[in-house]
């Protein structure tokens, strides 16, 4: 059994959890103290030491200086389905491309797309990323989505206002769009990222 944290080291060891299963990787020590509004890299390796200590995480032996976290996360498949474009918005792929390992709390149906494009790199998705989306037929304002506009599929942050609906992209090289097209329709709501860890079958 691992020794008790204080809330400090808990809550950086919370923060870490977070931030790997959002992404697949371990947070810097800079980025670290930036979230945790820290001025000096040391207070990050101080805590980062004393959780290395109690057992909490663990170094990774595949990197010189990667850390993982030490227990050990039931995992589940989920398929991935094809791309959604990041973009311009092109036609969806929509076949069955194999799976992706996810951690097994993520529940409901879910699903992962392949991101294209540029348009949401300010919001971390970039080309060729995994985006895992929560399947949904709603969402709330500023909630970044995979939806549907003629028979296509894009990924934008969903804005709501007196005037109606819009497709915000996250790179100011592309517009916001204005939904007029009755067919619009959302598929999920983007939750994570998977970028490190890709396992298909």
């Amino acid at each position: 059994m691992n020794e008790p944290l204080s809330p400090q080291q808990f809550k950086v060891y919370t923060y870490l959890k977070e931030k790997f299963y959002a992404s697949g990787s371990m947070p810097t020590l800079r980025e670290i103290c930036e979230d945790m509004g820290w001025n000096a890299v040391g207070s990050a390796q101080t805590v980062i030491d004393a959780l290395l200590k109690k057992g909490w995480i663990k170094r990774d032996p595949q990197k010189s200086r990667g850390l993982q976290l030490s227990e050990s996360q039931e995992m589940r498949a989920v398929p991935i389905l094809g791309s959604a474009p990041a973009g311009a918005p092109i036609e969806s792929v929509e076949d069955h491309d194999g799976d992706v390992i996810v951690p097994s709390f993520i529940r409901g149906p879910v699903f992962a797309v392949r991101v294209k494009g540029d348009s949401m790199v300010e919001a971390g998705l970039e080309d060729g990323d995994l985006a895992i989306v929560k399947q949904a037929i709603r969402a709330e304002d500023r909630e970044i989505v995979v939806a549907m506009l003629s028979g296509e599929v894009t990924i934008k942050r969903l804005l709501k206002d007196s005037e109606g609906l819009w497709l915000k992209p996250e790179n100011p090289k592309y517009k916001v769009r204005k939904i007029l097209d009755p067919s619009f329709r959302i598929l999920g709501k983007v939750i994570g990222l998977h970028r490190y860890f890709e396992h298909t079958f």
